[in-house]
């Protein structure tokens, strides 16, 4: 299960992303629990170790440097560009700003921007 198909490529061709911004790479666990050392790797890495998603698997959800930044697209963003569904949520194709999401996770209710647009909103869980 690969939670993280979605995130952008966030190297340039020459390795670099961003202006200074620390490379991202997704830490993953080979099983239900962190071990010992993956727990260590994630918390170095910034993350923290939590049970997330319907599995209630052990994941490491790591901050994005530019979390709640503007955005108009996912290219804007290290992850994804989202309206959280608390936010006043506008018809899909309607002209939107979004914020670059949080953190790593890929569970919770939103809908992308696109284009500066509104994506349908959905639950990932």
């Amino acid at each position: 299960m690969s939670g993280c198909a979605y995130l952008q490529d966030v190297y340039s061709s020459d390795g670099v992303y961003g202006s200074g911004a620390d490379p991202y790479e997704k830490i993953q666990f080979a099983g239900e629990k962190a071990t010992g050392a993956e727990r260590a790797a994630c918390e170095s890495a910034g993350g923290r170790v939590a049970r997330d998603g319907m599995r209630g698997w052990e994941q490491c959800i790591q901050p994005f440097e530019d979390a709640g930044k503007a955005c108009a697209d996912n290219a804007d963003c290290i992850g994804q560009c989202r309206l959280s569904l608390g936010d006043d949520m506008p018809e899909a194709g309607k002209p939107v700003t979004g914020k670059c999401q949080a953190t790593d996770s890929p569970f919770g209710c939103y809908a992308t921007v696109e284009n500066g647009r509104a994506t349908p909103a959905l639950c990932v869980d």
